[in-house]
């Protein structure tokens, strides 16, 4: 179900009426079976009632979407929320130094990882396996298994749990009901932001308020949410798809406006997405931790990543690079940590080669500007470079990042290397170089660094509270944008194939 479309209103709508005249044990079974419904409102592409199988398992799963609309990928969800109750509160149970908390733990990140890695790396790891010819002439056929959306958000958010409870961080959850309300909130689940128990079960347990002030700013949120995705990502897409299409005919400043074009789609698309689903659970008294924080006007790679997908970024700094060693191990080691980190960050988000290379770039612009941070010249620049240099590093910034823009939206590495030679002028794809043909779209990117790197300075939207004139026409404005360039037709957001 798409929060851009006319069935999500109608479900809200229905959720927070009934929900509301509900009150505890009742309310959160119904929230869950709310939850449940939203996540099962997907159609898997491998269903077609129109065409279902006449035997095996695919004959099972086709009847019970079709006859019975009940989708069979919701148990995946449910099997993982039962397997993560049960072992944390075993966990919890066992003193410290008994080895058996050290197995369950290891059971809860097995089943989790395991299921993952089934749906969402079998064929990339069989494919790798025909690559090298590891069995020889023998090649694996490809098995198009289909990934359940959302599975990488819930599967982390649970494992967090369980991990968090092995570290005596958090106690274990006793209702069964209130750990599957935290894996299954239908704001968050198939997209983010990942959220810590902790905050989740504080506000189940203490109910926050939601008086007229936070109507107020989650409808602005939500507004600029639907805004950022309707107006300004899905009208991206269109130059984005067609320079990622025709990259063979374009030249070096056509691709490079398709390049930095698809990394403000992204951002708007996944940051809208996000901004709804914050807005959407403040209304139903829960405070989720803000996802973005402008980051495309950051002035380096460590600030980008300090602001872009809060929550994931965090959540790989926690569970993988701080248990790694993080920081405080000799350099070689510190080296590893980082690559290991972002080398998982890259298959996290999807199982290909060019999410490899992506990964591994994100963790070698890290490296490179820890090195340069510890040298003479960037500590003098960073004192008497003044606005120059600031503007200068930012910019800088954006010309690294476009690689990786690159890679994360081509399909291939074979398909990315030419268009990355490109951004450099190694281009033989013979248009000429004072073409331009999307001009416009690069009109529109200036605008949107410009309005970025302004907005993080001043802090605009902190000014709409409790001064209605500034939120009438923030609520104006964001609707006209929405009339008058909305694309009508409902998109799915970018990170639902995560």
């Amino acid at each position: 179900m798409l929060f851009n479309s006319l069935e999500f209103l109608v479900f809200f709508l229905f959720t927070i009426i009934t929900g509301n005249l509900l009150k505890n044990k009742w309310q959160r079974l119904f929230f869950l079976f709310a939850s449940y419904y939203f996540y099962m409102a997907w159609q898997p592409s491998s269903i077609s009632c129109s065409a279902m199988a006449d035997s095996g398992l695919k004959y099972f799963t086709d009847r019970l979407y079709c006859d019975l609309k009940i989708n069979p990928y919701v148990f995946i969800l449910i099997f993982s929320t039962i397997i993560d109750y049960f072992a944390a509160r075993a966990i919890e149970a066992k003193q410290d130094g008994d080895s058996r908390r050290g197995w369950l733990l290891v059971l809860s990140l097995v089943v989790n990882l395991g299921t993952l890695g089934f749906f969402k790396y079998t064929d990339f790891l069989l494919g790798v396996i025909n690559d090298i010819h590891l069995l020889g002439s023998f090649q694996f056929e490809k098995q198009n298994i289909i990934l359940p959306v959302g599975i990488s958000f819930y599967t982390f958010q649970s494992m967090s749990y369980t991990i968090d409870v092995y570290n005596r961080k958090i106690e274990a959850r006793k209702s069964f009901l209130d750990f599957a309300l935290y894996v299954a909130f239908f704001p968050q689940l198939v997209a983010g932001p990942i959220v810590r128990a902790e905050t989740f079960f504080r506000d189940l347990d203490y109910r926050l308020s939601v008086h007229k002030e936070h109507i107020e700013a989650a409808f602005a949120l939500i507004l600029i949410g639907f805004t950022r995705k309707i107006v300004f990502a899905d009208n991206l897409a269109k130059v984005v798809d067609s320079t990622f299409a025709n990259y063979q005919n374009l030249n070096s400043i056509e691709i490079w406006t398709g390049a930095l074009a698809f990394g403000w789609q992204i951002y708007f698309d996944f940051a809208g997405y996000t901004d709804i689903a914050i807005g959407v659970a403040r209304l139903f008294g829960f405070q989720f931790n803000a996802n973005f924080n402008f980051p495309m006007s950051c002035k380096n790679i460590s600030d980008h990543w300090s602001r872009w997908h809060i929550s994931f970024s965090t959540w790989i700094r926690d569970y993988i690079y701080i248990p790694l060693g993080g920081s405080r191990v000799s350099l070689l080691m510190y080296i590893r940590n980082i690559m290991i980190t972002w080398l998982f960050a890259g298959l996290w988000h999807g199982a290909a080669y060019h999410y490899v290379g992506w990964g591994i770039w994100q963790g070698t612009m890290l490296l490179t500007h820890k090195f340069y941070g510890d040298t003479s010249v960037s500590k003098f620049l960073n004192q008497k470079g003044g606005r120059t240099y600031d503007i200068f590093s930012r910019i800088f910034t954006m010309f690294c990042l476009a690689f990786g823009f690159i890679m994360f939206r081509a399909e291939t590495m074979e398909k990315a290397i030419p268009m990355m030679k490109a951004l450099v002028f190694i281009n033989d794809s013979g248009a000429p170089i004072t073409r331009w043909m999307n001009y416009r779209f690069g009109i529109l990117l200036v605008i949107c660094f410009t309005a970025s790197y302004v907005f993080s300075k001043r802090q605009i939207p902190t000014l709409l509270t409790g001064n209605w004139m500034k939120y009438s026409i923030f609520v104006i404005v964001n609707i006209l944008l929405l009339l008058l360039f909305g694309v009508t037709e409902s998109q799915n957001f970018l990170y639902f194939q995560f």
